[in-house]
């Protein structure tokens, strides 16, 4: 059985059983949370008969506990950057086993079971680019799985709002929308498997992928991987991550609740951050290198009417301040040189992305900034092998291009696969 949504007496009664129990508490707010619940689905259905596996919002689980000396699985599931990314420990009739998450194999057998089945079309990603081209290729008549470390969306599925799609008058957010996309996909035959990538062999007949699932083999691979949030690059950091230093507004912003913010960035999602952040933080201070924002007019105005938005133009943070948590930040004016301290106490990091290629690194031609050289055919310097979305080098990254090049992908996929039957 899948996961069970709990209430305090179905949690009291669920610890009572012989089986061990899971228990992830979570939060509708919390973005990571969110996408990381498939997996503990998944956990439930493959482990019925040995394993109790059940879900509780933080709303209604906060203050629980188990009774005392009970054998019961417990499971924190700290909230993006600032829960210092995820961790989970199962305490397993008296023995404490640790689970991570992005590695069901820990968890669940590794299987080479897939060795002797070639897939048509293999995407590695399940963000919108990946999704529209496996949902194009089962159209198709192409078998085809998606491959995806977590659940659907990518970072589409940590947006807030998104008001840029077309079709949605009202707007969606990004979670939704890629739950639309993923089950719009399966219903034509797409197979979703959760496993991280560790390998690939892009150049082997058929070419090879070896996930934590196992290795699956393909006629062609769509490289759909996205991109990471870009750091500072100044000292102290990687330390201060989930101790005030933070990249995603949507997922750490009520943790700075009636608290006072630097946002670093002038784009639009460093515009798209500040607004999100000035609803719940005391104040908002959005440093930026420029003298005026890079992002599009539509948010200039809702930034300027802001009372709690303060702009510091014409710097860059070039010190992180802090004891056991960030304390605030040191600016350097760009123009004059001058140093100044802003005290604060969290930081989001918004100065653009950095491509996911490390597994392309050695195989795929990349250009200076690590993007993999595929023009609007999505075609790589590999036979067979296509870029989409934020991956490859492009004018415009965005949800609507990404879609975009996923359709693309697949007209040449099809062409390839005639090609070299």
């Amino acid at each position: 059985m899948a996961a069970m949504n709990m209430n305090q007496e179905q949690f009291k009664q669920l610890i009572r059983e012989e089986k061990p129990v899971l228990v992830d508490f979570w939060a509708p707010w919390c973005s990571y949370c969110r996408r990381i619940g498939p997996a503990y689905e998944k956990i439930g259905e493959e482990y019925a008969d040995s394993l109790a596996v059940g879900k509780s919002t933080l709303t209604r689980s906060r203050g629980w506990r188990g009774p005392r000396g009970s054998r019961t699985s417990q499971l924190w599931c700290c909230t993006g950057t600032e829960g210092r990314g995820f961790h989970h420990r199962a305490r397993l009739k008296g023995r404490n086993r640790p689970f991570h998450s992005g590695s069901l194999g820990e968890i669940t057998e590794g299987s080479d079971m897939n060795n002797n089945h070639v897939y048509d079309m293999l995407v590695v990603g399940g963000g919108p680019g990946g999704y529209t081209a496996a949902l194009y290729a089962a159209r198709a008549g192409l078998d085809t799985i998606v491959l995806e470390k977590l659940s659907a969306g990518g970072q589409m599925a940590l947006t807030e709002q998104i008001d840029n799609y077309p079709g949605f008058e009202d707007g969606i957010d990004g979670f939704s929308l890629a739950e639309k996309m993923q089950k719009q996909a399966e219903r034509f035959g797409v197979r979703s498997e959760y496993a991280e990538v560790l390998r690939m062999d892009l150049t082997a007949v058929p070419k090879l992928v070896e996930t934590s699932e196992g290795i699956f083999r393909g006629k062609t691979v769509v490289l759909a991987t996205g991109a990471d949030p870009r750091t500072l690059g100044v000292a102290g950091e990687t330390e201060l991550l989930g101790r005030g230093v933070a990249y995603c507004a949507a997922c750490d912003g009520m943790f700075y609740k009636g608290k006072t913010v630097v946002v670093v960035g002038g784009g639009n999602s460093a515009a798209a951050d500040a607004l999100l952040l000035s609803r719940v933080a005391k104040k908002v201070i959005l440093v930026h290198r420029r003298d005026t924002l890079r992002a599009t007019k539509i948010y200039h105005e809702p930034l300027a009417q802001a009372e709690n938005v303060e702009f510091r133009w014409n710097s860059v943070v070039s010190a992180l301040l802090s004891g056991d948590r960030l304390t605030g930040v040191r600016l350097r004016d760009t123009v004059t040189g001058e140093e100044s301290v802003v005290d604060c106490d969290g930081v989001f990091v918004s100065v653009g992305r950095q491509p996911a290629t490390a597994l392309a690194v050695g195989q795929l031609a990349l250009d200076g900034g690590g993007y993999i050289v595929a023009g609007e055919t999505t075609e790589t310097s590999i036979p067979g092998v296509y870029a989409v979305g934020d991956v490859r080098t492009k004018p415009l990254r965005q949800v609507v291009t990404a879609v975009a090049d996923g359709a693309v992908a697949v007209h040449m996929a099809e062409k390839y696969i005639a090609e070299n039957r």
